[in-house]
């Protein structure tokens, strides 16, 4: 993804606090939410990790597993994961249990569905452009939306240095507006999912991040949605 350039009752307020702490669990959620290729990229997992350890204090004894089975053998840590991704998520005899794309869900199992043209409508909003040729994945898969959100967070709360983002005053209401309508509709079945079929630390750590964030973000709101979620 590239960048360009009033309150929902029941869903959280995006302030420059929050931002700064989401910005690290979405850039962190986003890295997990991919195929594990190379090496490089089980050590960024781990890297990116230390948010959680204040975060979701419930991940730090599935974080210590994950550490142990890296330092121990790094090769065999990593096939593991990608064929537990590869089951999770991308292709399984008698189904996926948790695929990571919004259609998905929103769209009566279907793939790229209008959830996918829902998502890409919400990044041109904020000026952010979806490449296919890019990163490889649809619109609407986890880990793209989890970078739009890091994105979002990362406007409200810039890097020292970056300067501020003219249309900052526009983002609480477009996050609201992504979780009401979009990402918190799918996330938590997802997620829910996940943690149930999941036999690694990794993707149970997952899997209780997005809960958790679900449970933060949607509020009352979802409170209200969630019993709908489950059902599907």
């Amino acid at each position: 993804m590239r960048h360009n350039g009033a309150d929902h009752q029941g869903l959280s307020s995006l302030d420059k606090d929050r931002a700064a702490d989401l910005t690290k669990l979405c850039a962190w959620a986003k890295t997990a939410a991919r195929y594990p290729k190379t090496a490089a990229d089980m050590e960024a997992i781990i890297a990116g990790s230390d948010p959680l350890a204040h975060w979701l204090a419930s991940s730090q004894p599935l974080l210590e597993e994950l550490f142990r089975c890296w330092r121990e053998a790094p090769q065999t840590t990593l096939e593991a994961h990608q064929v537990e991704y590869t089951r999770l998520f991308v292709a399984r005899w008698g189904g996926v249990p948790a695929p990571l794309h919004a259609s998905y869900y929103l769209n009566r199992e279907t793939f790229r569905g209008d959830a996918a043209d829902t998502a890409v409508a919400f990044y041109a909003r904020h000026g952010v452009l979806w490449s296919e040729t890019e990163l490889q994945e649809p619109p609407d898969h986890l880990a793209v939306e989890l970078e739009f959100l890091e994105i979002l967070c990362q406007s409200v709360s810039p890097a020292p240095g970056r300067g501020e983002n003219q249309a900052r005053g526009a983002v609480p209401e477009l996050w609201q507006d992504f979780w009401r309508s979009h990402f918190g509709l799918w996330t938590l079945p997802c997620a829910a999912a996940m943690e149930q079929h999941a036999k690694l630390p990794l993707y149970k750590v997952l899997a209780l991040s997005l809960i958790q964030l679900w449970e933060q973000e949607m509020g009352h709101e979802g409170t209200r949605q969630g019993s709908l979620c489950h059902g599907l």
